[in-house]
């Protein structure tokens, strides 16, 4: 009975010892089979590089062209002559025959001014006028009187001296001529050089006397010719072909002179078939100005039209004011389409007569320091200091230590200190676009 019993004890115990060395074995399977799950895990794991820790950066290659911009500038239609009429003399208005919008000729009679004193010292001058002819040629009459009287005084003196000389040889024959007739002679001789010498002045007295009455003719005729011209004043006619843009006068009214004109004129006229287009020119956008540079503009009266004027006159000065250059173009208007005093927008073309450096306007960042680009060359960063001239589309000109074909970041950003490594990547239309747009939302 007992080795019964023990036989299932050992039968017990020998199940026992086989589930434990089942657990075991099973135990290191499991074990065996995690381990070499991990083992495959990190084979399977691909060794991290060097260049996936740097940055990559998008960059573009610095260009170099001309400039060639173009601005919209405002400008004025200004009258190519603007002419206010005065009056040049006192009265009234007699005639009229013009109104605001008349179209008019050089040389039209555009009124007359009734001037009843003017025509009184016209009449004035013209009687002193007719005394001074009259006292000079009654100044030359004397004067060739005067001129007679020498001629006859000189005829005897050569005589006289004719018969002295002949009287003065002869006695020197003894008593052929008495000496008392040689003295005598010699007496009338001396008497006849007297009285030629008295009328030659007063030859030279009628001839001054001749002189002063001329000058007296031409003052007064110079003042008649005066009287003239201010009653020519009294007829106003159109100095140039144009419009009648302002009347102030009627007929009966009463006109007088001023002199700093600071009353209303009779008339303004104004020529507009040439019309001068002034342009204020800001002082970046001046160089490259030719004369004769056809420039387009538009005006708001004629939506989706365009008109053209050619650089004229250049002030070749800036205002210091406002740090501008007034540029006139000269607009032509023979079918009248543009009115003075319209406002224009101009198409203003920016160019140099030389190739500038280009690279995007978000490849251009500032600091305190001022502006700068980040220069990529074999890898590695560098700070570049440049100088901002103007946009053209999405560029913007540089001036500094660059080359053209050298290689900047399109977006610049003071965290890429000059040294650092990073990846070059040639950037597409995506990178320029999207740091177009940080730059213009002021991110980074």
């Amino acid at each position: 009975m007992r080795d019964k019993l023990w036989s299932g004890e050992t039968i017990m115990l020998f199940r026992r010892n086989i589930q434990i060395m089942c657990l075991v074995a099973g135990s290191s399977v499991l074990f065996t089979a995690c381990g070499s799950k991990t083992s495959t895990q990190q084979a399977a794991r691909p060794v991290e590089r060097q260049s996936d820790k740097l940055p990559t950066v998008a960059v573009v290659k610095v260009q170099q062209q001309k400039l060639h911009r173009e601005l919209i500038l405002p400008g004025e239609l200004l009258a190519y002559q603007n002419v206010p009429i005065h009056a040049k003399v006192e009265g009234y208005i007699k005639w009229i025959g013009v109104d605001r919008g008349s179209v008019v000729k050089k040389g039209e009679k555009l009124l007359s001014i009734f001037c009843p004193e003017l025509d009184e010292k016209a009449k004035e001058g013209a009687a002193k006028l007719s005394s001074a002819e009259a006292s000079y040629r009654q100044a030359q009459s004397a004067q060739n009187s005067e001129n007679s009287k020498l001629v006859e005084a000189q005829a005897r003196l050569d005589a006289d001296l004719l018969t002295y000389q002949r009287l003065k040889q002869a006695s020197q024959t003894p008593g052929a001529i008495a000496q008392n007739e040689v003295d005598m002679q010699q007496k009338a001789v001396e008497s006849d050089q007297a009285r030629v010498e008295s009328i030659r002045q007063e030859v030279a007295g009628a001839k001054n006397l001749v002189s002063a009455e001329r000058n007296n003719v031409r003052a007064a005729r110079e003042v008649l010719n005066a009287l003239k011209d201010m009653a020519s004043y009294l007829t106003v006619k159109a100095p140039f072909d144009g419009v009648i843009t302002e009347r102030n006068v009627h007929e009966g009214s009463i006109v007088a002179v001023d002199a700093t004109r600071s009353a209303l004129p009779l008339v303004r006229i104004q020529q507009k078939n040439i019309l001068r287009l002034v342009v204020a020119v800001p002082e970046d956008a001046v160089s490259g100005l030719d004369m004769g540079q056809r420039i387009e503009f538009t005006v708001p009266s004629f939506l989706g039209k365009n008109f053209y004027g050619v650089v004229a006159r250049p002030a070749y000065a800036l205002d210091s004011a406002t740090r501008t250059m007034p540029v006139e173009l000269n607009v032509d208007n023979a079918d009248g389409a543009l009115e003075p005093g319209m406002f224009a927008s101009v198409k203003w073309i920016v160019t140099r007569p030389y190739e500038t450096l280009f690279v995007p306007q978000s490849a251009v960042d500032s600091d305190l320091k001022g502006s700068f680009v980040i220069r990529v060359q074999d890898g590695v960063t560098e700070r570049v200091v440049v100088q901002r001239g103007l946009t053209m589309g999405n560029l913007v000109e540089v001036s500094g230590n660059l080359h053209a074909g050298d290689l900047v970041a399109v977006k610049a950003t003071d965290e890429l200190k000059s040294g650092t490594r990073v990846v070059e990547k040639p950037a597409d239309a995506n990178d320029l676009k999207n740091a177009g747009k940080q730059s213009s939302s002021g991110g980074e």
